[in-house]
């Protein structure tokens, strides 16, 4: 991908295949997804599955699920999700798919034909990943229907990268040009360097989107080194007051690095279930992951304030509801609005300033491509707020207003104001 392609915010639809059903019934979603302003089509596993049924459980690399793809053998579903990448393209949408490689399925043949490229336990099992859980039994969840491969030590490691390859150049020859790498910091940075390479080597405009959720600033920073084009970043949980998130940024920044936030996603809760329909603060969560980092992530139904959690095992296409709201206007004029002005498209510094109100941040975002700054001003309460901008302004060193009368701002409940400065 050339530099000035790559420089593109990555506007994100999550189109989460079981919510959709079979491929055929895609496209009217991405089509929908694009008048929004949205660039890239994110794709949960699409593979055929293990015993479990998660997602997550992938039992055949290179079959693709029958409930995605029914009716053909390897080569047609191939065939169909080709026609698919090619269809969202024409309309101005890249497709991503899951790239999930350090587990399988418990019931892979690859445990049974490959057992050395699995972590084993003392007794010789293949070990079972898992995760701190505060509310499980002994504080950790095993998730028994995965098996958690080896790819650092692995005695084979050359052949089983080799095979991790050759499922990237399968959807490298669909068309796919994007990958989200599941729980990418649990991978070696070396794999992820080869795998990188060479699909560069095939498509110049492939990408890669590192999911990093939970992992250490130092391990974020070495993805980005590693060759990640994204990583996405942790701002739906920020405050809007805790420095947190402001640091992570300006360390990612200072080493070139994009990120990539989202108002919720396939693991989360719906926000509107979360925040009771309240619109405005909706809004205002869309306005600050979509401006304040490189890109940004929705599930399907955000824009129609979905309410029912996606599900790994359980979710179809009977869950897909009825609309709460529409905000497909508001997200079509904020993608709008972040592509017009190029530092609201990368991870520049970000700087806090005295807005002279304690419920008001006020953040300057500086471009890291430019020598654009931006001024973004949310209220981040439920109560009006006004502030003097005058003020404001000499505090950030932007250029004084041009009608002194205009110095009060006021800012309605969650409210939200941008200025180039």
């Amino acid at each position: 991908m050339s530099d000035g392609h790559k420089r593109i915010a990555p506007l994100i639809y999550n189109l989460f295949p079981p919510l959709v059903g079979e491929v055929d019934k895609w496209l009217p979603h991405i089509e929908r997804a694009a008048d929004m302003g949205f660039n890239w089509c994110f794709l949960n596993p699409i593979h055929l599955v293990g015993a479990s049924g998660s997602l997550y459980a992938v039992r055949d690399y290179f079959t693709l699920s029958p409930v995605f793809f029914p009716g053909g053998q390897p080569a047609a579903q191939r065939a169909r999700l080709k026609r698919f990448v090619q269809n969202a393209r024409e309309i101005g949408v890249e497709v991503m798919v899951d790239l999930v490689i350090n587990h399988t399925a418990y019931d892979n043949p690859l445990t049974r034909d490959h057992r050395n490229w699995y972590k084993l336990n003392d007794d010789g099992s293949i070990r079972n990943p898992g995760c701190k859980d505060d509310t499980a039994p002994g504080g950790w969840v095993t998730w028994g229907d995965l098996n958690e491969v080896d790819n650092e030590h692995s005695p084979d490691r050359q052949n089983l990268w080799e095979y991790w390859w050759k499922v990237v150049e399968m959807f490298l020859d669909c068309g796919v040009r994007g990958f989200r790498c599941d729980a990418a910091y649990q991978i070696p940075n070396d794999l992820w360097r080869m795998l990188i390479g060479r699909a560069r080597e095939r498509d110049p405009y492939v990408t890669f989107f590192a999911e990093s959720l939970g992992c250490s600033l130092e391990q974020t920073v070495g993805l980005h080194k590693a060759g990640h084009d994204f990583v996405f970043n942790s701002g739906k949980w920020w405050d809007y007051k805790s420095d947190w998130f402001i640091q992570q940024n300006n360390e990612l920044a200072k080493h070139g690095g994009r990120s990539i936030a989202f108002p919720e996603s396939h693991d989360t809760k719906r926000l509107c279930n979360e925040w009771h329909n309240d619109l405005d603060r909706i809004k205002q969560h869309y306005l600050y992951t979509t401006l304040v980092t490189s890109g940004v992530l929705i599930p399907i139904g955000f824009e129609y304030g979905f309410k029912k959690d996606l599900h790994v095992v359980h979710t179809n296409p009977y869950d897909y509801e009825g609309a709460s709201y529409d905000l497909t206007d508001f997200i079509r004029d904020v993608n709008k609005l972040k592509m017009h002005y190029p530092a609201l498209q990368d991870d520049g510094r970000l700087e806090v300033k005295d807005a002279g109100h304690g419920s008001v941040l006020a953040l300057v975002k500086n471009s890291a491509g430019t020598n654009q700054r931006v001024l973004l001003i949310f209220n981040r309460t439920d109560g009006e707020a006004e502030i003097d901008l005058r003020n404001l302004l000499n505090n950030c060193g932007g250029k004084p207003l041009e009608d002194e009368a205009q110095h009060r701002l006021k800012l309605n409940r969650y409210g939200f104001t941008l200025m180039a400065i």
